[in-house]
């Protein structure tokens, strides 16, 4: 009996050596998916990341977790995705002026080639808010009322190294800088700042604190894009900085960057998952109570975007940071 097992054996060994090999990822994904949120709970980027994560299950055929990794003005949670292991279970979703401008403003343990590029999803401008408590209708009267007492005034930003941040510092430089700038550590936070009108104005992607300017609390003096395409049509007028005569374009794409070397199988089923999320009705409905309708933009455009964003920024920051050092 035992012979004729052998036999059995080695007759199916050619068989076995010329069979095909497993696809690698071919069972991608096998377990939950984690898309690293380096913002605290609540702001922008994580209402969008958790909305769009819930799309993400259902293309997926897996469970989607967002993960908080806050510090370091976002480049904590950055560089944990930096240095994960690239099989396709640790996403980073962040935004593309949030990066650049760490990048700019700090020496970063990673580069813009340190990830793959996957897409983008979702676009807004960055805007000016205020308390309607403080009595401002737009920017101008801000600040008009800060030149007239010098160093009183305070801009408040929405992140401690970001596009707010640098929108923020253009403005203040521009403008000859008669307010003080109030860095938050993440929309979350400066929500919270602006509801108890801690700050005079301030700086924050939209569309967070849309539903308070609805209901006239806060209120919206001026932003670094275009908001033509927000859905809410009272502020489709909202005046823009290049309109003030403030050169300065400001505002954020958010997107899903991978750690290097990722598979190509995996980040091709990625791609294909993610871009039946973006355009799902589920994360439409979300885009358009949020305050704008999602966007699709492929993984070489993205990263396109974060290097011109790069330049320009090292530009402002050369002429209204560097050289107020010397």
């Amino acid at each position: 009996m035992r012979f004729l097992k052998y036999c059995i054996m080695l007759s199916l060994l050619p068989l076995l050596l010329t069979a095909p090999l497993p696809v690698a990822g071919a069972a991608y994904p096998t377990d939950p998916v984690h898309i690293i949120v380096p913002w605290p709970a609540g702001g922008g980027t994580d209402n969008i990341a958790r909305a769009f994560a819930a799309a993400l299950e259902s293309t997926l055929g897996t469970t989607v977790v967002v993960d908080n990794v806050v510090g370091a003005g976002g480049i904590t949670g950055t560089f944990q995705v930096a240095k994960a292991k690239p099989d396709g279970y640790t996403l980073l979703l962040q935004g593309s002026s949030d990066v650049s401008t760490a990048m700019v403003f700090q020496k970063t343990p990673f580069t813009l080639e340190d990830f793959d590029f996957l897409c983008a999803f979702y676009s807004t401008p960055t805007w000016i808010v205020s308390h309607k408590d403080r009595g401002y209708t737009t920017f101008q009267e801000f600040l008009d009322a800060a030149a007239k007492t010098p160093g009183v005034l305070t801009l408040a930003s929405g992140t401690p190294a970001g596009a707010q941040l640098l929108m923020a510092t253009g403005i203040h430089g521009y403008t000859g800088g008669k307010f003080r700038i109030v860095p938050y550590q993440g929309g979350g936070p400066f929500r919270k700042g602006m509801l108890s009108n801690e700050a005079d104005a301030g700086v924050v992607h939209s569309p967070v604190m849309l539903p308070e300017v609805k209901e006239g609390i806060i209120r919206v003096l001026g932003t670094g894009q275009p908001l033509d395409k927000i859905n809410y049509e009272p502020l489709r007028e909202t005046k823009t900085l290049k309109e003030m005569g403030i050169p300065l374009e400001v505002g954020i794409t958010r997107g899903i960057m991978l750690p290097k070397n990722t598979p190509p199988e995996i980040r091709a089923k990625l791609l294909e998952a993610c871009k039946k999320a973006a355009s799902s009705p589920a994360f439409a409905d979300f885009g358009n109570k949020f305050g704008f309708s999602p966007i699709w933009m492929e993984g070489p455009d993205f990263k396109k975007l974060l290097s011109e964003e790069v330049a320009t920024f090292a530009f402002i920051k050369e002429k209204f940071v560097d050289t107020q050092k010397k």
